[in-house]
């Protein structure tokens, strides 16, 4: 995907992590991203706080995430 399909969120913690998903603490709320619509997923590990996260205008839309 290019750049111009992401959008970068704030999130508090990612929670929990598996193989293909992270679920973070974004807006008060917790949600599952699968990793394959997170921009170098591989920089990312359950525990991290406070970080941004790319993700896919499409899993934004899906998840109720809005963006500009």
């Amino acid at each position: 995907m290019s750049a111009s399909n992401y959008i970068h969120i704030d999130v508090d913690d990612i929670l929990r992590e598996t193989d293909n998903a992270f679920l973070v603490l974004f807006d008060g709320e917790e949600i599952w991203i699968p990793k394959s619509q997170v921009a170098d997923f591989a920089d990312y590990r359950q525990g991290d706080k406070n970080c941004t996260l790319s993700i896919s205008k499409f899993i934004a839309k899906v998840k109720g995430i809005e963006y500009d």
